[in-house]
């Protein structure tokens, strides 16, 4: 699922992140998403100016799946 990240102010293209849910998870219920791996620094800021969460790790997302989405699913 990739996502454009564009300037706001210029409309230049900022990033592409390659993994990324622009609307949640649980579409409008939970906050934009990012897995971002082995990305520099500066891609991880320009994602999280965007108003991504970012993960930079597998196990750290899926720890995020399962103790932050899941969990309100089943409440």
């Amino acid at each position: 699922m990739n996502q454009e990240v564009i300037d706001e102010a210029t409309g230049e293209l900022k990033v592409i992140i390659d993994l990324a849910w622009a609307n949640g998870l649980q579409e409008g219920l939970s906050q934009p998403v990012a897995l971002l791996i082995d990305e520099e620094k500066e891609i991880e800021e320009a994602v999280n100016r965007a108003g991504f969460r970012f993960f930079t790790g597998f196990e750290e997302f899926q720890k995020y799946v399962k103790t932050d989405i899941l969990a309100e699913s089943l409440e």
